[in-house]
């Protein structure tokens, strides 16, 4: 027997299914919006439990805040994927972006510039190759919360111990050249200097994350990209859902998603 919470999920995937015409757009027929936030949009939107008991294949924009390996987010991206759906972000551009060393060199490859980074679980191996002030990242998948800043040995010591989990980890360490600037980017928008955004609008050019926080170095005129992490659910603003909702709304009209 079929509890009910099961049963109001099922419906609710017979009804969109139902209600959507195939109505081809520029090789996209009809966008499913799976959403882990409260969106303001005319878009048929599933929760993304409901999706992962899905088996609907169609083009699939997947919004939630957070997009590291094994939260639901990346799961959404993979169960759009295993259907054979079009889906924006794609498992791989999740795990690239979230790991910070794939992240930097995909992203100089395309064009953005970055700084030196070294990439150990040895403190002394970043002195002897990088000079001090520094700025560290993590790079397992447990840890995400920004970066540490170092300024001699003891504060390298006490960045790296952290980040690495205790030593189990590695970590990516680059020079602290300028002054470090978080922002928060929605599909590439983001509220900060003309420099700064197009550096944020070629990141989603590049790895199509809808929502992250972007950490660049501002190094007189030149902005470098540094790191990238989630989202916290609270950093979502009412003026942020209105340009997700906008630009989701863009993209189901113009054909704007990946195909294939």
């Amino acid at each position: 027997m079929i509890d009910s919470k099961l049963n109001k999920r099922i419906q609710l995937i017979l009804n969109i299914q139902a209600v959507i015409p195939n109505q081809p757009s520029h090789g996209v027929t009809w966008v499913l919006v799976v959403s882990n936030i409260d969106l303001t949009t005319n878009l048929p939107t599933m929760e993304p439990e409901t999706f992962l008991q899905s088996t609907i294949k169609d083009a699939v924009i997947n919004i939630s805040h957070d997009y590291r390996y094994m939260k639901i987010g990346y799961y959404v991206s993979m169960h759009a994927e295993i259907l054979g759906d079009t889906v924006i972000p794609s498992s791989k551009s999740i795990i690239e972006a979230n790991r910070t060393p794939i992240l930097l060199l995909k992203a100089s490859k395309a064009g953005i510039p970055i700084l030196p980074y070294l990439v150990t679980s040895s403190v002394k191996q970043i002195m002897s190759e990088l000079t001090f002030p520094l700025v560290s990242f993590a790079v397992n998948p447990f840890s995400y919360d920004g970066y540490r800043i170092a300024t001699n040995r003891s504060s390298l010591y006490r960045a790296v111990k952290s980040l690495s989990m205790n030593y189990k980890f590695a970590v990516c360490a680059q020079p602290l050249k300028g002054e470090m600037v978080s922002v928060k980017s929605i599909f590439g928008k983001c509220e900060a200097p003309e420099a700064v955004k197009r550096v944020s609008e070629k990141v989603y050019e590049v790895f199509k994350i809808p929502l992250c926080k972007l950490h660049v170095q501002n190094v007189g005129s030149e902005i470098l990209l540094c790191g990238l992490q989630p989202l916290k659910k609270e950093e979502v603003l009412p003026e942020d859902l209105r340009t997700i909702s906008e630009k989701i709304s863009e993209l189901s009209k113009t054909g704007g998603m990946p195909i294939g």
